[in-house]
């Protein structure tokens, strides 16, 4: 789509949703994700609210999948839409949608939340730490308990986090993270030893137990609007292990610089107590799956944060990575059956050795 016509395709969605006398006064580019999706802030004048955000989407956006699921059959509905009119009849918050284009004009417009994200918030003020991330704790528990009861109208209960797609990440770690990056191809024989090695972290995904997951349930994808959460990025939601979205909101990225081990223990604390008085208490072992969930994820992310940077010549990620080694080195050390892995990673991803 030319820069013409997506802006045509725009000012008519804004007078479809708002009225013909609606218009368009600036436009901002947002930050993006790592998908093909793209974001933009406009300034509205007339009968419409002074601002919305307009999600571009890419190529393949009924396809059923995504660069993290997989390939599957095609959509009927935007899977950011399907998933979140369920969020928002459960009572969860997640910005409203003014105008549904995706399949006529490839966008939607959206409620604007704010720039202000959770670790944004946290960042400028620490001290907000503690009630920002309980809360986030407890619409998690909240997420998992109305997920109880499966909705076949709802895509994110068809898919599964299972243990299938945990080994493609593993492996998608030995493809970058390992041979992108260094640059080598490994030997078939080194290849499988390596994910022999790793393959501790998968009982969670195989064995479970399962509920709904947000599936990026990260600080960078909950904004901060007047002292309350909002869910964005939620159209990747499936069942998976019940301690992975806890694992990624206290452990994604730089996170760590603001949760540290006396608050995350109070978290997951926090999450378990949120759970037995929700009458859903959940099942033992769940801080050693905590910890594979966290660690399986780090590995995920290197293999992925390469691939961005490295072939889809997408700047910046690898910026990121320091804080993700330190995840690792941290849960490396909380799993001893990893360390046959040890060597391996010594070799191509020194920064993982404890």
């Amino acid at each position: 789509m030319s820069e013409h016509d997506e802006r045509t395709r725009i000012e008519r969605a804004v007078r479809e949703a708002f009225g013909s006398t609606a218009r368009i006064t600036a436009t901002t580019r947002l930050h993006g994700d790592a998908s093909s999706r793209r974001y933009l802030r406009l300034e509205l004048a007339g009968p419409a609210p002074a601002r919305v955000v307009v999600m571009v989407l890419g190529e393949g956006r009924f396809t059923g999948g995504s660069d993290e699921i997989g390939t599957g059959p095609a959509a009927a509905e935007l899977p950011f839409v399907n998933v979140g009119r369920w969020l928002a009849a459960h009572g969860f918050p997640v910005p409203a949608i003014h105008l549904d284009r995706a399949r006529e004009d490839g966008l939607l417009l959206l409620e604007d939340v704010g720039d202000t994200t959770l670790w944004a918030a946290v960042a400028a003020d620490a001290s907000r730490a503690p009630g920002l991330f309980a809360q986030a704790v407890d619409l998690l528990a909240r997420l998992q308990v109305a997920g109880t009861t499966p909705d076949p109208a709802c895509v994110a209960f068809g898919r599964r986090f299972d243990e299938t797609l945990a080994r493609a990440e593993l492996a998608h770690f030995v493809d970058h993270g390992v041979e992108t990056r260094h640059g080598v191809t490994l030997a078939p024989s080194a290849r499988a030893q390596l994910l022999a090695d790793l393959e501790p972290l998968v009982p969670p995904f195989r064995d479970g137990p399962f509920t709904l997951s947000h599936r990026d349930y990260m600080a960078w994808n909950i904004h901060v609007r007047d002292d309350r959460l909002v869910l964005i990025d939620f159209q990747d939601a499936l069942v998976a292990p019940d301690a992975f979205d806890l694992a990624q909101l206290l452990t994604d990225r730089t996170t760590i610089e603001r949760v540290d081990a006396t608050l995350e223990a109070e978290m997951i604390a926090r999450f378990q107590a949120a759970r037995r008085a929700a009458g859903f208490p959940v099942a033992d072992g769940f801080e050693d799956r905590y910890r594979r969930c966290a660690l399986q994820h780090v590995f995920k992310v290197i293999g992925r944060f390469y691939f961005l940077e490295v072939v889809r010549q997408k700047p910046g990620y690898l910026a990121y990575l320091p804080s993700v080694y330190a995840v690792g080195r941290h849960m490396l050390r909380a799993l001893p059956d990893l360390a046959p892995a040890l060597p391996a990673l010594k070799r191509w991803a020194p920064e993982l050795e404890p």
